[in-house]
């Protein structure tokens, strides 16, 4: 009696769990309007691209020329070789020699303090001169009318900072599963359907676009104050937004993409970095984040399991319920990010198992090796713990609605211009 009755409330909570998780997962899905549907504008304000890159000749030369083919009418592109040892230093070189709105910053020595990637960011976005700036990653690939789609959303709306969520190239099964799983989780806890109101605790950043006013990334100190922030796209979000700035949030699938890392295996290796650094480097913090992980992505599929195993009984409805809950959630984002046919909602219990684990791993690991390991270069955990920017040092209180500006009532809907 006592299993029926533990089972049978389990997935009650289960099943409210998740019917918390598809409310917010439908507002956020919402309120991400698709980057493909915004009317760009003629005249736009100039841009800077800021690029860092470091051992990406793979990668860089199509990354950069995609941007280089924007059809943005004052754009500059500066990329930031961060002391690569192969050969994207020589390739960036080439490519700036054939366009002349391609500069090449050549980093040779990191300064104390600082993290690689932020130094590079902070030394491209200083040597830039455009009204905004764009941050993106050395193997992001972008359509020619992206960032012109997406000034002309900030322009509308009043915003100093935008994201834009990419497609992730992932040709697996399994690696769409892990990475739809790490997107329905950015979805949760970025909570994007609240970054229109003022006061808020949402804000966001996305390291393959983040497009941000000039004026407002040097009021707030630039990446300087991100010098030692491993999760650096993301707290600049958080520094922009609770510093006053407007921020919003676009889907920019098919418009933007990544392959994000060439594999199942390689994209859990690739949290392992900064999975911790996501939690502070607060262990507590770190096992939490994966019990609720485990919790809820593989809880209704043990109680449905459970239940079967106990004769069923109400327990495994509820369960079941829970479990087609979070196929549909998983599988729509599969379907809008990872351009998954929706199957890989099936895989949903596997990938919260794989993110879990990821949790723990990076905090075991982080400890292991006394820090953090990027690119080479073993950044202490001492040094890092240092430099962490918390989001209890910044109130939600100063973060900001989005203002109304010319024509926001209808931009979000428009459709491409003929």
């Amino acid at each position: 009696m006592w299993p029926v009755v533990l089972l049978t409330a389990a997935a009650a909570l289960l099943v409210i769990l998740w019917g918390c998780v598809v409310w917010l997962a439908l507002r956020s899905a919402l309120a991400l309007v698709r980057l493909s549907s915004v009317r760009p504008l003629r005249d736009s304000p100039s841009v800077s691209v800021v690029v860092p890159c470091r051992n990406e000749a793979p990668h860089v030369e199509a990354a950069v020329r995609s941007l280089l083919a924007q059809d943005h009418p004052d754009l500059e592109v500066v990329a930031v070789d961060d002391r690569s040892a192969d050969a994207t230093g020589a390739i960036l070189d080439r490519l700036a020699a054939a366009d002349p709105r391609l500069s090449v910053v050549h980093v040779t020595a990191l300064p104390e303090g600082w993290l690689g990637k932020n130094h590079a960011l902070d030394a491209g976005g200083r040597r830039a001169r455009g009204e905004w700036l764009l941050f993106t990653d050395g193997d992001v690939l972008f359509a020619p009318d992206a960032l012109r789609r997406a000034q002309a959303f900030a322009l509308a709306h009043g915003l100093g900072h935008v994201t834009a969520a990419p497609r992730f190239l992932a040709p697996g099964a399994l690696e769409r599963i892990f990475v739809s799983g790490f997107a329905v989780l950015g979805a949760v806890a970025f909570r994007v359907h609240a970054l229109r109101r003022a006061g808020t605790d949402a804000f966001v950043g996305v390291g393959a676009f983040n497009l941000v006013r000039r004026e407002a990334w040097l009021r707030v100190g630039g990446h300087r104050r991100l010098a030692l922030e491993v999760v650096d796209d993301v707290k600049l979000g958080l520094v922009l937004r609770r510093s006053g700035v407007p921020q919003g949030a676009l889907d920019g699938a098919p418009l933007v993409s990544v392959r994000w890392q060439c594999g199942f295996v390689a994209s859990m290796h690739g949290l392992l970095k900064n999975a911790y650094a996501a939690c502070e480097f607060r262990p507590g913090v770190a096992l939490g984040a994966a019990l609720a992980v485990l919790l809820g992505g593989v809880g209704p599929l043990a109680v449905v399991v459970a239940s079967l195993l106990g004769g069923g009984g109400p327990g495994l409805w509820l369960g079941l319920l829970a479990v087609a809950a979070e196929g549909i959630v998983h599988g729509g984002v599969a379907r809008r990010l990872a351009g998954d046919s929706g199957l890989c909602g099936l895989g949903a219990p596997l990938a919260a198992a794989c993110l879990a684990g990821v949790i723990l791993g990076s905090a075991a690991l982080t400890h292991a090796q006394g820090g953090v390991r990027w690119r080479g270069t073993l950044y202490p955990l001492a040094t890092l713990r240092r430099g962490v920017v918390r989001r209890a040092d910044w109130p939600r209180s100063a973060a900001p609605g989005w203002p109304e500006g010319p024509g926001s009532d209808r931009l979000g809907a428009d459709r491409e211009s003929p």
